[in-house]
């Protein structure tokens, strides 16, 4: 294997890898955000709108981090597993549409009745 090649697969792997964490993190603080708010709001607590806010920014921050991971990683597959991509597309594909339209727009649909 050349040595261009392995570079870029290692690359592939780390942004794999890292992405993996963020749509996760985000679809569960999205919902832990709702059951913060809702019990402010029901409460008036002010504790769990302060904890609501913390935990916002944290899934702001994931959010840019899941976006920012995963654009990428959509077009390495087809620059460095072409072949692979060309004989499984069909699978894979679906599986990377799945992982948008649940992931990406949950949680931007999320955020966007927040703001």
């Amino acid at each position: 294997m050349s040595s261009a090649l392995a570079i870029d697969r290692w690359q592939f792997a780390f942004t794999v890898t890292f992405h993996y964490i963020f749509p996760q993190i985000t679809m569960g603080l999205a919902l832990l955000i709702l059951i913060l708010k809702t019990l402010a709001l029901r409460t008036g607590d002010e504790r769990y709108n302060r904890a609501a806010r913390f935990w916002l920014r944290i899934f702001g921050i994931s959010f840019a981090l899941g976006v920012v991971t995963g654009i990428p990683m959509e077009f390495q597959f087809g620059t460095n597993w072409a072949q692979f991509s060309r004989a499984v597309g069909g699978v894979i594909g679906q599986t990377l549409a799945m992982e948008g339209v649940f992931a990406f727009f949950l949680e931007s649909s999320f955020l966007g009745l927040l703001l």
